[in-house]
């Protein structure tokens, strides 16, 4: 069960319950560095003791994921049969595949593309297993990814894979959800994350 979010320009806090004996995982997604400023130690992970209560937690089990490994190798694969109790798309990350055609015989196909996630909130994509990087539409102002027409076959099916971390389309049934391919970027979309003002007399950041 999803619990919530941690980023270093939001919530610094996040309530957990559970039942004794309950497990807790903890994804952590490498965003990047800060380098520069009281905020360069910008560390990764369990950085420092987890506690329930006044007593720490330990006996963490922490490992890396390969997940380029994992969809370039065909190991995300629908779901046959299940359905969501809520009747939506699940909650936290999430892997979500399909395919579509692209007609063969035709001049000048495959030809470079942008993919646009109308209703996604954060993740990453990838098309017969190449990453094209990730999604963040809901902070902005970059809403499409470049697609090269080498990513794309003619001659098969094309794989799409996307890993939602945080929440897919309201639109998504337990069956289907969409993406969009169109013809040119949005690179200036809404930047909807607040501005942070940096101490040390640095300018504002997105």
């Amino acid at each position: 069960v999803p619990l919530g979010v941690l980023q270093r320009n939001n919530a610094s806090g996040v309530n957990v319950t559970g039942k004794a004996g309950s497990r807790l995982d903890i994804l952590v997604e490498n965003m990047g560095r800060i380098n520069y400023g009281r905020h360069i130690n910008d560390f990764k992970g369990l950085t420092d003791n987890l506690t329930l209560g006044l007593t720490p937690i330990v006996n963490w089990t922490i490992y890396s994921l390969d997940v380029d490994g994992a969809v370039a190798s065909g190991a995300v694969q629908p779901l046959r049969g299940r359905s969501d109790a809520a009747g939506g798309p699940s909650g936290g990350p999430t892997f979500y595949t399909g395919t579509f055609s692209i007609p063969s015989g035709l001049p000048d196909l495959p030809m470079d593309t942008y993919l646009e996630l109308p209703g996604w909130t954060k993740g990453q994509v990838w098309i017969n297993g190449f990453n094209l990087g990730r999604y963040w539409p809901a902070a902005g102002p970059q809403v499409t990814l470049f697609v090269p027409a080498t990513a794309l076959s003619t001659t098969a099916p094309n794989n799409v894979s996307v890993l939602e971390l945080e929440a897919a389309p309201a639109s998504c049934s337990p069956v289907s959800c969409a993406v969009r391919f169109v013809d040119r970027p949005v690179l200036n979309g809404t930047v909807h994350a607040p501005a942070r003002v940096l101490p040390l007399g640095l300018a504002p950041w997105h």
